[in-house]
């Protein structure tokens, strides 16, 4: 039994970031920007009070808290790029910026190619000549990553200032971040610390598409929900929510991005024989089984698939739904 509550180690991560989408298509080449070029860019950092940020001091440098700001009572919805894989188009401030980016519940941070970054304007961000560098447990590809803002983007007509990043220093590709995605070819990650703050995120896998709320809330349809999951706080992942294997409760992270059914480290099974969400009840599910300790269980597109999910982060809650017929 896994204790909601612990804090998980984060040891073998580089291994679930790697399951995602496969395809046959060559990778784009991943090009690392020189160390000359690095500290060029990153003396111009900018203070991370200037968007809104907080700053304070950690073992090694400074950390920042803060989130972007979503303009109130605007509603989006966009289409998937791909069937069934949540990548959508994103604009900036200028209507011809665009880019490809990767919803994934799965990853706690925000993540950006450099190249896309310096397309869109972003600005890293630290103070006294001290940057703030990506300090978590994922595997960027043996790359460096440092704190970063882009002022505006935009989702349809649902508008979000001063965004934060990591923005990873290297070209053409975000390595292992984009979940073994190459088609559409991603250039941006929207992880858990920018879509925990919307009032309600809803995933339709079946129609290919995913609504946004800023602050307008989500009513749902009685007759057809199916059923309600807690949000659980699992520091260093990303959405979780309660449930259990074979009856013994554990907490489960919902990972659209991952094109699997189920995956576990506490077991050795092809199958599990139970797995519950909520009031929902998974028999016999296809298991993809990861290094011992290596992460807490997680749904992927092939459990989540049959409903309309419906996350509700400041309310601390998900949606089940049955589509309508």
């Amino acid at each position: 039994m896994m204790n909601p509550l612990k804090t998980l180690p984060i040891l073998l991560l580089p291994f679930l970031m790697l399951t995602g989408c496969q395809t046959t298509d060559k990778p784009k080449a991943d090009k690392p920007i020189s160390q000359s070029r690095q500290e060029s860019y990153l003396s111009d950092a900018k203070p991370p009070q200037q968007f809104g940020f907080s700053i304070y001091r950690v073992q090694d440098g400074i950390a920042y808290s803060g989130a972007g700001r979503l303009h109130p009572r605007h509603l989006a919805s966009e289409k998937m790029l791909k069937d069934n894989i949540p990548v959508i188009r994103i604009k900036g401030k200028a209507r011809r910026d665009k880019m490809n980016v990767l919803i994934d519940f799965y990853n706690p941070s925000s993540w950006l190619e450099f190249s896309t970054s310096q397309k869109f304007k972003a600005h890293f961000i630290g103070i006294n000549d001290m940057v703030i560098p990506y300090r978590g447990n994922y595997n960027t590809g043996g790359q460096n990553a440092y704190a970063g803002v882009i002022t505006q983007l935009r989702i349809d007509n649902l508008y979000i200032e001063n965004i934060p990043f990591y923005i990873r220093m290297a070209t053409g590709s975000l390595g292992p971040l984009a979940r073994g995605i190459q088609i559409p070819e991603v250039d941006a990650v929207l992880g858990y610390d920018n879509l925990r703050n919307f009032e309600y995120i809803q995933i339709d896998l079946r129609n290919n598409t995913i609504g946004f709320s800023s602050s307008i809330p989500y009513v749902p349809h009685d007759e057809l929900l199916m059923t309600t999951a807690k949000i659980v706080d699992l520091p260093g992942y990303g959405l979780a929510v309660e449930g259990a294997i074979s009856g013994q409760p554990t907490p489960v992270i919902l990972d659209f991005a991952r094109d699997g059914s189920f995956s576990r480290s506490d077991a050795k099974v092809n199958i599990t024989k139970q797995v519950s969400l909520g009031d929902i009840v998974y028999r016999q599910v296809p298991t993809l089984v990861l290094p011992p300790h290596s992460s807490p269980p997680s749904a992927g597109r092939k459990m989540l698939e049959p409903y309309i999910i419906t996350i509700c982060s400041p309310k601390g809650i998900v949606y089940f739904e049955r589509p309508p017929e």
